[in-house]
């Protein structure tokens, strides 16, 4: 990208109504791979900012996942400080030295340290000598030096038998701790602050003397989401204090600017799928206040500020369905919360450098480009990064909010993606792509990925809906609950409900409906194309479970599963239930096209799930099905070959299926793809 051509500043606006020209193609899914994002920032005291951009491999590196490089914003021009075949990682602005610090392992260091990183052109300097591997750190508010967390050593005798050959590994048991400790950097002196539980999070607070702590029993996925507890954790004595109230999952916290409260994001209670609602405990306290009971969305992001007269105020990023917004926080509970920022058709993640009066950096997306670097002040949104301006030039889909009313009169939204070069009138096919989790939703913003393939579907002819069914979070905690004892039933009503819904606006062709999604997403996949195959004329299904009962038991979340989705009731249990809402039960009716995908890997949902459904559906069937096996991926591909790979197989599939002349019982395509375009990209790029 020729950096001197980059805009200083880009209204979102501006953005929003650029017109797309005759001559423009749609997206492409080596463009898609191609798309650069911004994911951090940190304003600079020279008055600009730093900030990280991912950076795709292409053709001509070995594969591998995005690099993160590091560029310095001032007065509209970028400058790179860390590029080229390096990442950078851990990155934080450390007060008292007033630099960048990041994570790296130099020459001659036996362990990651910690290191400078100026944004003035002098050498960077290693900070740390700490003899082990750094995961994370948090500088200290006056810079002294830092808490930092690690893996605790494997034992003596354990490390020596490995070393002979016996790597056998105990499920379940054999873990070491994430445990945090404190460097400080005058002296270099080392103490470890927590033993014998794992330390997945942690917060300084303003005075330097405590930390709020997400400690959990086990370094395990499932203790990381159903039993991480916050304590507060003296630095002197590394005594830790529970701090009582949290009785699900744990999301943001953040210590008020006195140091004298903390707020925090938890679960309303241990069945709630999602970390959503804010509590306030004062810490003389022993009770905790909820702050947004009732709250129709999702808290995110927690950040206080100090007015001019010295007033903490609380504020949070929300979703409010698939909008978002920056909001102070009503402390009194009675939910009077005041929108401070949100500007129409913008997605925002995270902020950074929160003002008084409510500016602040972003890193936000819009329906037209990927996450970018934006500044923030009430409605107003100034782009000041702009990743791909090669974007310009590719025509896309018109997106819009769509709300309908399901069968039983709830209110169903989502996003539906239009096709390149829309004729009223005229009828055309339509996707459903269905998020994971449940607990997920999607947002107004940038929505195509490798994964996600809004835009590749718009330039292919198609709407793509992206469907909020109920189940989803940032409705509340009843809306995000509705699945609870019932996947499958009134959730996948939607998706059928919203096939009517659009055929009665005259929009879609009902023969030609396609449906794909990953992980909950493809368990939707797999039950529409068994359970309700009249209705879909192909499916994707990636990294789909198909047996709820083998699942779960193969699964690294299972207390999740217990606790979140199925009523506090085992498999054993409700064993007809859970083989009647199982698609692996439905395989001899499966009439739709299905295409199945996953990792060797994964831990989340075992390889053998699809495989399952696969082999059922090939022995009781004669419909088209297959089978496709990513070496060494887990719960979604990591590497940027079987993205793309996953990408270009998932949309001839469709083609393949969803064409005017096409019919079910159509050969599959050929198994191989053609890779030219691939062996291509890095002659553009």
């Amino acid at each position: 990208m020729n950096q001197a051509s980059l805009p200083a500043l880009l209204s979102v606006s501006v953005l929003l109504t650029a017109a797309a020209t005759s001559q423009q193609e749609g997206l492409s899914p080596i463009q898609v791979m191609k798309l650069r994002s911004v994911r951090w920032a940190h304003p600079t005291p020279d008055g600009g900012a730093a900030f990280v951009r991912s950076e795709p491999r292409l053709a001509g590196e070995a594969p591998g996942s995005s690099r993160s490089h590091l560029y310095h914003l001032l007065d509209g021009k970028e400058r790179l400080l860390i590029g080229g075949q390096s990442s950078v990682r851990g990155l934080s602005w450390a007060p008292g030295i007033e630099q960048l610090t990041r994570l790296d392992q130099g020459p001659g260091d036996d362990s990651t340290q910690l290191w400078t990183v100026p944004t003035d052109g002098s050498k960077p300097e290693r900070l740390s000598k700490i003899p082990m591997r750094i995961l994370s750190y948090k500088w200290r508010p006056d810079g002294v030096g830092v808490a930092y967390t690690t893996v605790d050593a494997i034992p003596p005798d354990r490390e020596d038998a490995r070393a002979m050959g016996f790597k056998q590994h105990i499920v379940d048991e054999e873990f070491s701790h994430i445990s945090l400790w404190w460097w400080k950097r005058a002296t270099g002196e080392l103490r470890r602050l927590t033993d014998g539980r794992t330390v997945f999070s942690y917060e300084w607070s303003p005075d330097g003397k405590r930390l709020a702590v997400g400690m959990a029993p086990r370094n395990l996925v499932d203790d990381h989401y159903m039993f991480t507890r916050l304590y507060i954790v003296d630095l002197d004595t590394g005594e830790a204090t529970d701090l009582g109230h949290h009785p699900g999952k744990v999301g943001d916290y953040a210590w008020s600017p006195h140091g004298t409260s903390l707020a925090y994001v938890t679960s309303n209670d241990q069945n709630d799928p999602h970390a959503g609602n804010i509590y306030l405990r004062k810490l003389n306290s022993n009770k905790s206040k909820a702050l947004t009971s009732g709250l129709r969305g999702m808290a995110h992001q927690l950040e206080w500020v100090t007015d001019e007269g010295g007033q903490e105020k609380l504020h949070a990023t929300i979703s409010r369905g698939v909008r978002s917004s920056l909001e102070e926080i009503d402390k009194t509970g009675k939910g009077k919360h005041r929108t401070v920022a949100q500007a129409p058709g913008l997605a925002f993640s995270s902020i950074f450098d929160l003002r008084a009066d409510g500016a602040c950096l972003a890193i936000a997306s819009t329906a037209k480009h990927p996450p970018e670097l934006v500044r923030l002040h009430g409605s107003s949104a100034e782009r000041l990064t702009n990743s791909n301006p090669w974007l310009a030039d590719v025509a896309l889909g018109r997106q819009t909010t769509e709300r309908f009313e399901a069968r039983d009169g709830l209110e169903i939204e989502g996003l539906l993606m239009f096709p390149v070069g829309y004729k009223a009138g005229k009828r055309y096919p339509m996707v459903i792509v269905a998020h994971g989790g449940p607990e997920s939703h999607y947002s107004e913003g940038w929505n195509t990925s490798y994964s996600r393939w809004g835009q590749l579907l718009c330039a292919r002819g198609y709407f793509a809906w992206y469907p909020n069914y109920r189940a989803s979070t940032g409705y509340g905690v009843a809306f995000a609950k509705a699945d609870h004892g019932d996947p499958m039933g009134r959730e996948f009503e939607d998706h059928l409900d919203a096939i009517e819904y659009f055929s009665g606006k005259g929009l879609i062709d009902t023969s030609r409906i396609g449906v794909g999604g990953g992980s909950y997403g493809g368990y939707t996949a797999a039950w529409a194309a068994t359970r309700h195959s009249d209705h879909f004329a192909a499916a994707v299904s990636f990294v789909p479970f198909v047996d709820i009962r083998t699942k779960w038991y193969t699964s690294d979340i299972p207390w999740e599963f217990y606790y979140v989705h199925y009523q506090e009731k085992w498999p054993h249990e409700q064993p007809g239930f859970l083989e009647d809402r199982s698609p692996l039960t439905w395989a001899p009716h499966c009439r739709t096209p299905l295409l199945l995908l996953g990792g060797t890997n994964d831990t989340r949902v075992h390889p053998s799930q699809p495989f399952m459904l696969y082999r059922a559906v090939k022995f009781s069937t004669d419909t088209p099905v297959r089978y496709v096996r990513y070496p060494g991926e887990g719960h979604g591909n990591r590497l940027n070959v079987y993205q793309y790979d996953y990408a270009r197989r998932t949309l001839r599939w469709f083609d393949h299926y969803l064409g005017k002349e096409s019919q079910r019982s159509d050969s599959p395509p050929p198994f191989d793809l053609d890779y030219l375009a691939w062996r291509n990209t890095q002659k553009d790029r």
